[in-house]
């Protein structure tokens, strides 16, 4: 008889950052910066879209049916939670 015996180890990293805003408006600017508004320098946009909801994409097209696929929704509860998985 054979065993075979694994490890699972699991990373977990929280970061936990005061913002200076009502949650709502953190909200906004949080989707808003992982679509349209995200710029790789001044003025020029990555072209992300984050689609906000479970089962929502999160990718940057970049024309031509190319582009990159950053992660899905898993959760998603607005002002509140937004949990997704990805590459």
């Amino acid at each position: 008889m054979t065993t075979i015996e694994q490890d699972v180890q699991t990373l977990r990293i929280a970061k936990t950052e005061t913002i200076a805003a009502a949650p709502d408006v953190v909200w906004e600017s949080l989707l808003h910066h992982m679509g349209p508004g995200t710029e790789f320098e001044p003025g020029r946009t990555m072209k992300m879209t984050f689609e906000a909801f479970p089962g929502g994409r999160w990718f940057r097209d970049l024309g031509d049916g190319a582009g990159h696929l950053w992660g899905h929704v898993q959760v998603i509860k607005p002002g509140k939670v937004l949990e997704m998985c990805g590459p």
